[in-house]
């Protein structure tokens, strides 16, 4: 973005005050993260009020996108733009600027996966034509607009992770990205289902993209996910399917563990021998996801295959560690779903040596905590020798269906400093270790531990 305070209060229909010439070429809701050049756009939040930090924010950024009258004068070569509703102006000026820079957008939603696609994706287009994504977990209605609003001038695509909590916010980012060139799917699953009527309301809530797909844009679904189906019928667009019976797949998969997989990779119009840094059968379809989206913006088999051999895993999404002492690390603690902790054991349970799971609890699931809980429980039983559960009535409830499944090295731990304590007596050459839970949970402060570092 490029625009003085002018250009926006004319977008957004508001009044500035100061300095209406400023320029400005980024926005942020976040005080904190406000650099020089940014809107600040000042919001009402469930704990504070953004317009408290208006003068903090102008003391860095360029101008304040307000609400409520203000005493305050702008300091000099900044500016206040006042209107009726901030957060709809912000998504309006989002949805302006997506128009009038005329990208090439793609979209990823899905319950997991989706961060790593939307990576993975940014990345192989990344290497053929200048590329903008969403970074981070800025993936919802506050914070994918703010990632629109800061890309450079030269981007042509933008990949844009879209997030929900609850129904309705994937349409409202869709009317902000529309037209959407390539729509992307991962996999849908239980995941934040207390905002939701059950499964079948998340699903309902992820097709809220749909009608926002360019007709003559690309669907990309997971042949593999039956509730993906009716997606199919729902737009004129094309629709391209991945994984087995699909138009993309994988075939002669050989699984290297943490090492990561190598196959060959079938897309429409090609097929190339991939090698995946990976660890894990799930990142190949995740790539599988990224690579059939990218043949729809252009990329032949052989540029994807190159392209991959320098993916690595995300901080905190599976990156694995060598630690002094000789056990290994394999840090997927950025958040946790029953479906992503189900294949992070698996891969474990495959794993040489002494295997040992630190697993937090999981939020967002709103009656089926208990049982997804029981259920992971179940199955560490089954992946490794030592298990550290990490929370209070959750972690309880996983701690004991692991114990009743015959495991019985199982400690319940209160919170990640005590687990990175309790890992650190335990931990001897040769074992593998994997931290996953959900983002409240911490377990980033284990991981931060056990490496000697300051959690981020």
């Amino acid at each position: 973005m490029r625009m003085t305070a002018l250009d926006i209060a004319r977008t957004v229909g508001g009044a500035v005050t100061g300095d209406a010439s400023v320029l400005i070429t980024g926005a942020e809701v976040d005080s904190r993260r406000v650099r020089p050049g940014d809107l600040f756009v000042a919001l009402p939040g469930e704990r504070c009020d953004g317009h408290q930090f208006v003068e903090a924010a102008l003391a860095v950024g360029a101008a304040a996108l307000i609400k409520r009258a203000s005493e305050l004068a702008p300091p000099p070569g900044r500016a206040l733009i006042r209107v009726a509703d901030p957060l709809a102006a912000y998504w309006e000026l989002a949805r302006s600027e997506r128009e009038r820079c005329g990208w090439t957008v793609a979209a990823v939603t899905g319950s997991v996966g989706k961060t790593t696609v939307k990576d993975f994706l940014a990345h192989l287009v990344g290497r053929q034509r200048p590329t903008g994504a969403s970074t981070g977990n800025r993936n919802s209605t506050l914070g994918l607009p703010a990632q629109l609003l800061s890309q450079p001038r030269e981007t042509e695509v933008f990949i844009a992770e879209a997030g929900m909590s609850r129904p309705g916010e994937l349409d409202v980012l869709g009317r902000i990205l529309r037209p959407i060139g390539v729509l992307v799917y991962t996999r849908i699953a239980p995941v934040h289902t207390e905002f939701f009527d059950g499964l079948e309301g998340i699903v309902r809530a992820k097709g809220e993209l749909l009608p926002h797909l360019d007709p003559a844009g690309t669907l990309v679904i997971n042949a593999a996910d039956p509730r993906q189906a009716a997606y199919a019928t729902a737009t004129g667009a094309r629709v391209l399917r991945y994984g087995d019976g699909g138009d993309a797949q994988i075939e002669h998969l050989e699984d290297r563990g943490l090492l990561g997989t190598s196959f060959d990779l079938v897309v429409p119009g090609g097929r190339s021998h991939c090698d995946l840094q990976v660890a894990g059968r799930h990142q190949a379809e995740n790539l599988l996801a990224a690579a059939t989206a990218g043949t729809a913006l252009g990329l032949t088999a052989e540029q994807i295959a190159d392209a991959a051999r320098d993916l690595r895993a995300a901080t905190h999404r599976g990156r694995v560690y060598r630690l002094p002492g000789g056990a290994v690390l394999v840090d997927d603690s950025y958040n946790a779903s029953p479906v992503a902790v189900a294949r992070m054991l698996e891969l474990l349970a495959a794993a040489p040596g002494r295997r040992i799971a630190v697993l937090g609890e999981m939020y967002e699931l709103g009656a089926l905590t208990d049982e997804a809980h029981r259920e992971v429980g179940a199955q560490a039983a089954r992946s490794c020798e030592l298990l550290l559960a990490v929370g209070t009535a959750s972690a309880r409830r996983l701690a004991d269906a692991a114990r009743a499944a015959g495991l019985g090295a199982v400690e319940l731990v209160g919170d990640a400093d005590e687990a990175a304590r309790v890992l650190g007596d335990r931990l001897r050459p040769g074992d593998v270790v994997l931290v996953k839970g959900s983002r409240g949970v911490g377990l980033d402060r284990t991981v931060a531990a056990l490496l000697g570092e300051e959690a981020a």
